[in-house]
């Protein structure tokens, strides 16, 4: 029985939540049209969307909204939903509209932020940058791709001799700047959903943890201290779906990724590491990730591992691997450091479908699903209303079960793990 409250981990993003509010826990029996598990991005946003087209939506959180993923990234809002070479064995056709996902899920942030004039820090402006030849190459092959199917943004390559322009580190040979991209204070957009979500009615409850879903033509979701039965239902747990549905977790491989926030810079110490104030991710499969925050404070993050358990130490290894960026930074301080899951695929395409009829879920964003997120959750909500049937293209695609769930996907990511550092190491050769 959950008796004890949860809230946001200790982290910058919690440190500056613009209001903080506090939903109520079930106490009571209850229904809706709608009943949606887990406040994070996709379960937020297809609350909003439910509501915008007039259903009755109910949705629960174990904790906090935002507590998970959604509330503890990066923030770095990039294009891009998942690989649509995947899906060209069924035709161009449908290869371009599972792209166009990708091409537009960034813009779609944009508007809900517009709509609800969210506070969030949203800045313009990303960049990619390569380590390596082989990066470089996926760079330029990339920027064919997507300027061939149409991207609505300016894709730019920079040499080695332009990087220095942007980013103030000798690491890199080149990149791509995407100025459809950016980033944002993730926790402020999650939480700034659910207000508008709830302003539109939507009901929203913490603190309240499903623990038994019980199929049929109405579904019967069990929580501690109540019940709600809905005609449709929206696992949206993702990483931290847990026991609730068995098949769903072995589907999955929680990764660890983690965050420090160093003191304030100052704005000339900001314009020295990243000039335009643009969010920056290397290429690598254990990658690193960086930005400024508001109040112009680096947060540099990276992959942790792929066993989903805590990490220790967070501040000590993620320093090291930011003073291999920027080695002037030795003496700074590091003001918060913290960590979370993400769901990892086997196919790193993000899994949307039906368990039955009326049970959907979106999980497995592979760590980049701040902007897809919001895609997905109008994919989910569409297919609930029956106006759009991506998500019966997406679900084509056959996701893999990992045997033994927790106890295989552990070691088997730890095992993986290790062939892409040395898949990295020897790339850097090149």
């Amino acid at each position: 029985m959950q008796n004890k409250t949860i809230d946001h981990v200790s982290s910058y993003y919690a440190a500056t939540i613009n209001e903080a509010i506090n939903y109520p826990g079930l106490k009571e029996d209850i229904s809706s049209e709608v009943c949606i598990v887990g406040g994070g991005f996709t379960g937020v946003n297809t609350a909003l969307n439910l509501a915008r087209k007039g259903y009755e939506v109910v949705l629960i959180d174990s904790a906090r909204i935002g507590w998970g993923a959604s509330g503890r990234n990066g923030g770095q809002l990039i294009s891009g939903f998942t690989f649509s070479d995947k899906f060209e064995r069924w035709g161009e056709d449908v290869a371009q509209s599972v792209w166009k996902l990708g091409a537009d899920c960034t813009d779609l942030v944009r508007q809900t932020i517009e709509e609800f004039k969210i506070q969030c820090d949203l800045k313009e402006g990303f960049i990619e940058v390569a380590l390596n030849n082989s990066q470089m190459d996926e760079l330029v092959t990339r920027k064919e791709e997507w300027e061939r199917r149409g991207y609505q943004h300016n894709l730019t390559l920079v040499d080695q001799n332009q990087i220095k322009n942007y980013i103030g580190s000798s690491n890199y040979i080149g990149g791509m700047i995407d100025s459809g991209s950016g980033h944002l204070h993730p926790l402020n957009l999650c939480l700034g959903e659910a207000r508008a979500a709830a302003d539109l009615g939507v009901s929203i409850y913490e603190q309240t943890k499903a623990l038994k879903v019980n199929p049929g033509r109405e579904v019967v979701i069990e929580t501690a201290h109540g019940s709600i039965k809905a005609k449709n239902v929206v696992l949206a747990g993702n990483a931290y779906i847990g026991t609730l549905n068995p098949k769903l977790r072995r589907m999955i491989m929680p990764a660890n990724s983690c965050i420090i926030a160093t003191e304030p810079l100052g704005n000339e110490k900001a314009k020295q590491l990243i000039s335009d104030d643009m969010a920056v991710c290397d290429l690598n499969t254990i990658l690193d990730y960086y930005r400024l925050s508001a109040d112009q404070r680096l947060l540099f993050g990276g992959r942790w591992n792929y066993s989903g358990n805590e990490p220790k130490n967070i501040e000590q290894n993620l320093r090291k691997r930011m003073l291999n960026v920027f080695p002037d930074l030795h003496d700074l301080r590091i003001d918060y450091a913290w960590g979370g899951n993400v769901a990892v695929t086997i196919h790193r395409i993000p899994q949307l479908g039906r368990l039955t009829e009326n049970i959907l879920y979106s999980q497995g964003y592979s760590g980049h699903g701040v902007a897809p997120t919001h895609m997905a959750a109008k994919i989910i909500a569409s297919a609930i209303s029956n106006e759009w049937d991506m998500i019966d293209t997406l679900s084509r695609v056959r996701h893999i079960q990992l045997p033994g769930g927790k106890w295989f996907s552990s070691p088997a990511m730890s095992l993986g793990m290790l062939f892409y550092k040395l898949k990295d190491f020897l790339d850097s050769k090149s």
